[in-house]
């Protein structure tokens, strides 16, 4: 019944020139919309090659930090790949392929439509696929059959998913492509296991003078590839992860726009684990990279060093008499005393370690 429909809805876009009523999915049918803007015919085949040996060097060198990047996931998706006759594909972020592994008699028949390293698989070369249309959309996408945009490229079946770094750049795109007469129905969701490894690696990464939250509503999920992250400079959102922002509602467009404050609020402090209530009316919980003792990082005001002691003992004071008024909330007590929150953890830290 899906073939009937996709026949049909081939038909009325390619041969009528319309747009079909049903049959095709949203992003596909958007895909081939940009195609044809790009002037493409969907009966021909691209006249696409590969690269020369030397050029493919030149281009995996420039790729190195990327290949290895992801060189574990693809080396465990391989396995997968050989046991269903499929192959795993990494590209670079505007769809130049980097590497291929899985089933040899795949990879084979694949190269013969050119997906084969040192080829560009983006919407423009390639048409409607699931590699250059991850990257068009900028989400997980599976393309099967007949929905590529060109008819010798309905043989593939293909699952898709961008890396993405902590600024919202495209990296690369994780691919699993097969045959497309046999099911490939988890494909996508292993695809996005791995990235979420990948993704999540990137904030390994040290960010100078800032501070990195590491959150969760589920508290077991914190330290884990499915934890959401966001990077703050002076208080202000600067990088995260797509979980990250999913969580606070927002998207990558929020970056070096929107301040901690409106994103969500420390409600409490227990050990490690700081209380969050996100402003979308989530609670969460959440910790601080290198914030043991709470004390505030580089990147904030830090408390001036020729405080006197008398002065040091009154700020300890009122700052305990506003959290006792707010009943802890750190937020809370940090606006009634009219000072940045950083002033209110340096204080629990120095109690802490007292």
């Amino acid at each position: 019944m899906e073939s009937v429909l996709m026949d049909s809805a081939r038909r009325t876009f390619f041969g009528e020139g319309r747009l079909p009523a049903a049959g095709v999915r949203q992003p596909v049918l958007q895909s081939w919309i940009r195609c044809v803007d790009l002037g493409l015919a969907e009966r021909a085949l691209p006249a696409v090659g590969p690269m020369p040996d030397r050029d493919l060097h030149i281009l995996h060198q420039r790729h190195e930090s990327l290949l290895r990047l992801c060189r574990p996931e693809l080396e465990t998706l391989a396995g997968e790949a050989r046991d269903t006759g499929s192959v795993v594909i990494l590209a670079d972020g505007d769809g130049m392929i980097l590497d291929t592994l899985g089933d040899t008699g795949f990879a084979s028949r694949a190269a013969q439509v050119a997906l084969r390293p040192g080829v560009s698989w983006r919407e423009a070369s390639i048409g409607t696929n699931a590699i250059g249309t991850a990257i068009a959309e900028r989400k997980p996408i599976v393309v099967h059959g007949s929905e590529h945009f060109f008819a010798g490229h309905g043989v593939l079946s293909c699952a898709a998913t961008p890396i993405i770094d902590p600024r919202g750049a495209i990296l690369g795109v994780l691919d699993m492509s097969g045959a497309s007469a046999v099911g490939h129905g988890h494909a996508l969701g292993l695809i996005r296991m791995a990235v979420d490894q990948i993704e999540h690696r990137l904030f390994r990464q040290r960010f100078e003078d800032c501070r990195v939250l590491r959150f969760h509503d589920d508290a077991a999920m914190i330290g884990t590839s499915r934890e959401g992250i966001l990077v703050f400079r002076e208080a202000r959102l600067v990088a995260g992860n797509r979980r990250g922002l999913a969580l606070v509602g927002q998207h990558w467009d929020a970056l070096d726009d929107l301040l901690i404050e409106e994103l969500l609020e420390e409600t409490a402090w227990h050990g490690l684990d700081v209380l969050l209530r996100l402003h979308n009316g989530v609670r969460a919980v959440g910790r601080w990279d290198g914030e043991a003792n709470h004390a505030a990082p580089a990147c904030l005001d830090p408390v001036e060093p020729s405080v006197t002691a008398e002065l040091a003992a009154r700020e300890a004071e009122m700052i305990d008499e506003a959290l006792a008024v707010v009943g802890g909330n750190i937020s809370a007590a940090a606006r009634r005393l009219g000072i940045h929150r950083s002033t209110l953890h340096r204080h629990l830290g120095r109690r802490r370690t007292s």
